[in-house]
Order: structure tokens, then sequence, then C-alpha cells
């Protein structure tokens, strides 16, 4: 009588050239395995599992890398509100305070006001260049940490 066939198993022919098979069977013997079936099936199980291992690792640094960028926007969405503001506060008092030039002085004011918008311009860059320095700007300063 003849042996009855698995209904789960599958047949697989492969062949196998004389290295292949050398190595093949150095590996059962490391796994202390029964027959090729069960080294077959290892190293198809640990393939599996080292692929699946690499997707989930890139989709995690994908994740990290997109919650970085949405971290490092935020800041830059801050400062720009910030500057925003400044300059607007600075428009606004620059409007109200300031007395209407004569014509005839409108020459004179116009370079004295170019160099004190210089002069502020570079006071502004300084203290924002100490800032950065001394870490005022960093996540946890500007409240986006976690």
């Amino acid at each position: 009588m003849s042996k009855r066939k698995r209904p789960e198993s599958i047949r697989y022919s492969v062949r196998l050239s004389r290295v292949q098979a050398d190595r093949l069977a150095a590996l059962r013997d490391q796994l202390h395995a029964r027959s090729d079936n069960e080294v077959f099936d290892y190293l198809v199980t640990v393939g599996t599992n080292q692929r699946d291992d690499l997707e989930q690792l890139v989709y995690a640094l994908f994740g990290n890398l997109a919650d970085n960028l949405a971290r490092k926007f935020q800041s830059l969405e801050t400062v720009s509100q910030l500057h925003l503001a400044l300059t607007d506060t600075f428009i606004k008092y620059a409007l109200t305070a300031l007395p209407e030039v004569p014509p005839s002085l409108v020459t004179g004011a116009r370079a004295r006001a170019t160099k004190i918008y210089e002069q502020v311009n570079l006071t502004a860059a300084r203290g924002f260049q100490r800032r950065r320095e001394s870490d005022a700007y960093s996540a946890a300063e500007l409240g986006l940490e976690e």
C-alpha cells in the first residue's frame, strides 16, 4: 500500500550544485535538523522574518523623519510669526510716533533713516546670532518638545 500525501504539503523539486549541497549539509548539521525540509523551513522562516523586520524598520525611520520634519517646520513657522509680529509692531510705532517730514528736509532725513535702518538690522542680526548660539531657539525653548 502506498503512502498518502498530506493535503497541506506541497512538493518542490530543487536542483543544487555540489557547493550548494555541501552548504545545505553543513547548515543541517549546524541546526541539528533531521531533514533538508527542516532546513528549508528554517531558511524560509528566517528570510521572511528578516524581510518583515527590515520593512518595519524602514517604516519607523520614515515615520521619525516625518515627525522631525514637522517639528522643524513648526519651529520655522514660529520664528516667522515672531518676525512678522515684531515688524508689524515696529511699523505701527513708526507710523504713529514720527512726525511728517517737511519737503525741504526729505533727502537728509532719508539718508539718516537708511543709516538707522541698517543699524537696527545689524543689531537684530547680532541678537539673533547670539540667541542661536545660546540655544534660545531650540525646540524646548520654543515649547515644541513633547
